[in-house]
This record gives C-alpha cells, sequence and structure tokens, in this order.
C-alpha cells in the first residue's frame, strides 16, 4: 500500500498540472477568440506611424523610419525619413538583447542590418500600445495588443533602450552570410508589408519579440533556430544563440557577453 502511494502521488500531480494547462489554454482560446486586430485605435505616439514598405527584385523602399533622440527619460526630438535598401549591397547584420525586467528572463531583442555604404537599419517586432496602456507580459498572452515591426535607425533604437529607459544593452555580430542576412532582411519586409493591411494580435508566448524573428530567420533557412525557452525568455536568447553558434562563441559566454555590452 505504501508503495502503491508513492507511485500514485506523483501520477496524481502530474495530472493535475495537466488539467490546470488545459483549463488554462481553453480559457485563453476562449476570451482571445472573442477579439480582433485592429488598425484603427488611439496608439501611443511612437507606434502611431507604421512603417510604409514597397518590395522591389532586390530593392527595399521603407517610409517612415523612426530617427528619434533621447536623453535620459526625455525625448529630444522626433523625426522620420524615407530610405530605399538594396538588398545585395548587405553587409553583415547584429542581433541586440536588452534587458528590463527584475528578472534576467524578461528582455526586449531586435536586428540592425549594415550596408556596404555605411547605412544601417532596425528592425524590432514590438506590442503596439494604446494611449494609457502600458505593456504587461500577463496582458499579452490575452491579446491586449497588435503587433507591428518598427524599423528605424540604429541610433534611435539603441538610444532609446540604453539612454532614454537606461537598460543594459548587448549587441553581437550575427555569424551568418551576407546572402542570408539580406534574405532574413527581405523576410521582414514582406512580414511588415502584410501588417500594413491584415493586423494580428502580439502574444507574450507565440508571437514575441524574439519568436517573430526567429521564424523569421526559419522561414530562410528551416531549422535553423530550433524551439527552445529562450523563444519565451527572450533574456536567454543571446545565450541560445551562442551555443548554435550563431554569435561570437570563441570564449566563455559570460566573457563574450561583457565584451558586447554597449
Amino acid at each position: 500500500m505504501i508503495l502503491f502511494r508513492l507511485i500514485w502521488w506523483p501520477i496524481k500531480v502530474l495530472f493535475k498540472l495537466l488539467f490546470i494547462i488545459i483549463l488554462l489554454g481553453l480559457v485563453v482560446y476562449f476570451f482571445t477568440g472573442l477579439k480582433s486586430p485592429k488598425l484603427d485605435r488611439n496608439w501611443v505616439e511612437d507606434s502611431r506611424v507604421l512603417p510604409d514598405i514597397t518590395i522591389s527584385t532586390s530593392t527595399i523602399r521603407v517610409d517612415n523610419i523612426r530617427d528619434w533622440s533621447y536623453k535620459t527619460g526625455e525625448v529630444v526630438s522626433k523625426r522620420y525619413y524615407s530610405d530605399s535598401f538594396d538588398l545585395n549591397q548587405v553587409t553583415g547584420a547584429h542581433f541586440l538583447e536588452s534587458p528590463f525586467g527584475k528578472w534576467k528572463g524578461i528582455a526586449h531583442t531586435f536586428f540592425i542590418f549594415e550596408f556596404a555604404d555605411g547605412r544601417n537599419v532596425s528592425v524590432s517586432v514590438e506590442a503596439r500600445k494604446t494611449v494609457g496602456s502600458e505593456y504587461s507580459p500577463i496582458k499579452g498572452i490575452f491579446h491586449n495588443y497588435e503587433v507591428w515591426y518598427a524599423w528605424g535607425s540604429a541610433g534611435d533604437f539603441t538610444t532609446r533602450r540604453s539612454v532614454y529607459w537606461g537598460d543594459p544593452l548587448y549587441k553581437y555580430p550575427l555569424l551568418i552570410s551576407t546572402t542570408t542576412a539580406s534574405q532574413i532582411l527581405a523576410d521582414l519586409a514582406r512580414a511588415t508589408e502584410k501588417l500594413e493591411t491584415e493586423p494580428q494580435f502580439y502574444n507574450t508566448v507565440l508571437s514575441n519579440c524574439t519568436n517573430l524573428l526567429a521564424d523569421s530567420a526559419n522561414r530562410v533557412h528551416p531549422g535553423s533556430i530550433s524551439w527552445s525557452y529562450a523563444r519565451i525568455f527572450a533574456g536567454f536568447a543571446d545565450e541560445e544563440l551562442y551555443r548554435l553558434e550563431l554569435i561570437p562563441h570563441d570564449k566563455p559566454f559570460g566573457e563574450v557577453q561583457r565584451e558586447h555590452k554597449i
């Protein structure tokens, strides 16, 4: 009898946990299924102006590229510009990670692409918030935000995190070919263009900043970014890329991370 209880107890716990997960999934599905994503909400100013993408054979034209400037806790200027990018001139890409919570696993990630003539452009997948709302990972599970692909200058995106908000920021060169980098940029442009007419929800688990960047990489090279907890807890994304040898990995990870803090 004692042996039976020892065996049965963990089985009961497992079934209870499974029941809770299924119940939570049904609740999430029910509440999110009643909502529809929209383009015409009262958006906060920094996501009010969507990028406008025009794609040709080897060129991407982007209107409304954000180029704001910042001081600590203050927006100094608000500027947008237009530019065209030749995919054949991509010279490389960087992965950036910015932890912003009390726990290491909470972070934001984005890309910077560089070109032969010295220009650059950043692409970031973000939750599109409305006036008066604040970002919450829990609310993000229940489709409280639409998703949008922000395009901006490297100066805007890096100083917004490191200066305006004062968060740590790590910048890693991606160890991928220029062809792969240009293909990922093109894929992100197509995803951005689609959202101009077909809005979608941001989801903390399924379609967050890191998930959708990884999805783009996997559309270019299927299976290159395997599923891991880092796709949900973005603060571990750099460790996962280190494990996959997609960022510098010639030293212990802690040392690589310190060297790439900006």
